[in-house]
């Protein structure tokens, strides 16, 4: 499978190039990717290399691992990354991460729901899903909030599940069927106001 872009209102989503290496790296030194996803921690420079020369590429060409860059219409700077991985059966999991000048101002909330209609668009048009789950940190509020915005519905904790940085932490798990009413905001509990 050839990487797709995708397009919305003021984003592009397109596979990283390695003319965004240097801004993957910078990004990913943010203490909250640190904390809150799987990246390397120290993220260096190979590490960038790795993911846009060899884990983007493969994960596109088998169709299991599927990641875009995102990026403004009206610049060409990589702002995050959001991806379905763990594609098979029907099913993927979504995962993403953002630059902090720009968290907040709904572009990741913008990214996450087309890539998320994406996945369960028809083929030729999209993947075909019928279930794409999520899961992050419980304390990292604003992954819950970007999840919760684009249709995710609750479906529990799972108690220390997750060790970063030597801190072992919850995790909460949510999913979205094809078949959901996305455009509904359901309350999660214990969530993250």
């Amino acid at each position: 499978m050839e990487c797709v872009e995708l397009e919305t209102a003021r984003l592009i989503l397109r596979c990283p190039t390695e003319g965004d290496i240097d801004r993957i790296v910078t990004i990913c030194q943010d203490a909250d990717i640190a904390s809150f996803t799987t990246v390397p921690n120290p993220y260096r420079r190979e590490n960038a290399t790795e993911f846009v020369s060899g884990v983007i590429p493969t994960g596109w060409s088998t169709g299991s691992a599927l990641a875009w860059g995102i990026y403004l219409k009206d610049a060409p700077q990589l702002l995050g990354v959001v991806s379905l991985s763990n594609v098979q059966d029907g099913a993927a999991e979504l995962g993403y991460w953002i630059d902090p000048l720009v968290r907040a101002q709904g572009v990741m909330t913008e990214a996450a729901a087309r890539v998320v209609a994406f996945g369960f668009s028809a083929s030729p048009d999209g993947l075909g899903l019928h279930r794409i789950g999520w899961e992050a940190i419980s304390i990292n509020g604003p992954s819950v909030r970007v999840a919760q915005k684009v249709g995710f519905r609750w479906e529990g904790h799972r108690r220390g599940a997750a060790v970063r940085l030597g801190t072992i932490y919850d995790l909460t798990l949510a999913g979205v069927l094809s078949t959901d009413d996305r455009s509904m905001s359901t309350p999660w509990p214990g969530s993250i106001e």
